[in-house]
């Protein structure tokens, strides 16, 4: 089960990673919590997605979480797939740290981020944070000239 839930996950993320048409680069600071970790951890990593005029926005997201100070907050690495608006999409994926596999989800938008970690071999790690990430929506194309000539309605 854990095999066929790991290539669904990876699966989606490349899948969302084909379509996208931009990359950036991020940093961040998360505030980890629950019962086997409590800290900070920061977060560096790639973006690579698509983003339409209206905002809606698609891709993938690899990024390395290393512990920061004392404390029980460990490295992980995280695969995710995003989907949503540029101002809050979901995030849906697997990683892999010091507590084995775990799946991972959340919220996060321009500049924030909120979301949990469940282990596979038990328990669970919440987050909130700040990152650099920041989306410009491009410029719809241009509209066709109306001047009546191309209109195919009947008279």
């Amino acid at each position: 089960m854990k095999r066929m839930m790991t290539i669904a996950a990876v699966t989606a993320c490349l899948a969302s990673a084909a379509m996208a048409n931009d990359t950036k680069g991020f940093v961040g600071l998360n505030w980890t919590f629950g019962p086997g970790a409590s800290g900070l951890e920061g977060v560096f990593g790639a973006m690579n997605y698509d983003l339409d005029p209206d905002g809606d926005i698609n891709g993938a997201k690899l990024s390395l979480h290393l512990g920061i100070g004392p404390g029980p907050v460990q490295g992980k690495i995280k695969l995710t797939g995003v989907a949503g608006q540029d101002n809050a999409m979901a995030e849906l994926g697997m990683g892999y740290g010091s507590r084995g596999w775990f799946g991972t989800g959340g919220l996060m938008g321009e500049h924030w981020t909120v979301g949990g970690d469940l282990f596979f071999q038990g328990g669970w790690e919440g987050f909130g944070g700040i990152h650099s990430l920041q989306f410009d929506r491009p410029d719809a194309p241009a509209a066709a000239p109306t001047d009546g000539q191309n209109d195919n309605t009947a008279n």
